[in-house]
């Protein structure tokens, strides 16, 4: 069944891939090659390190969710994609990615009683470690629906550039695309979007 997160997921982990790949043999790889060394990633107590791709698998309503990954390493490498995952003792979870040592994406959110991941929060970054991106995840169970809003920020001020909300069923339609896939942009960072919380999944 086609799934439009599991699509984002998938093309994340490409272009985190493709992104190593784009560099200048006779100039920019030198100089990368050179930056990646220089770069150390620390070790979160705790957190379990990963070189493959994700295990994707069903949840109870049919949508494919983060189960696992693939390629676990002893400690964080610089080399290549990067997924770090610590799991607490309430089955929250704090997961994050690199690429040749640069943070891509820090994120948290809960497992469920399968073991498969539902984000609250994620943070992405620019090559430089800045902040270029907030998403924020809702749940509201007696709905069955999921909401999503996204900023886009500017990362030499912090200000909101623009804000993407999206409503998605829990329940994927039998065609594999959503119904309520279209987007609602918001450029006014002051717009009330409490009307969907969560309901405390």
């Amino acid at each position: 069944m086609t799934n439009h997160w599991a699509s984002m997921l998938a093309v994340l982990f490409v272009t985190a891939s493709l992104a190593g790949a784009c560099t200048s043999k006779d100039e920019e790889q030198p100089a990368s090659e050179a930056k990646r060394q220089e770069q150390t990633i620390e070790p979160v107590e705790g957190m379990r390190y990963y070189v493959g791709g994700p295990i994707m698998k069903p949840d109870e309503y049919g949508r494919l969710r983060l189960g696992g990954f693939n390629g676990e390493v002893g400690a964080p490498t610089t080399r290549g994609l990067l997924v770090g995952i610590k799991v607490d003792a309430n089955k929250g979870f704090d997961y994050r990615t690199w690429l040749n040592g640069a943070p891509i994406s820090k994120s948290t959110g809960f497992l469920d009683e399968q073991g498969l991941l539902w984000f609250d929060e994620r943070e992405t970054y620019d090559s430089e470690g800045r902040v270029i991106a907030r998403q924020a995840f809702e749940y509201d169970d007696e709905k069955q629906q999921m909401t999503s809003t996204v900023v886009q920020l500017d990362p030499d001020t912090g200000e909101t550039l623009k804000t993407h909300r999206q409503e998605m069923p829990y329940t994927p339609s039998d065609d594999g695309w959503d119904d309520d896939d279209d987007e609602e942009e918001d450029e006014d960072e002051d717009e009330d979007e409490s009307d969907d919380s969560p309901s405390g999944n």
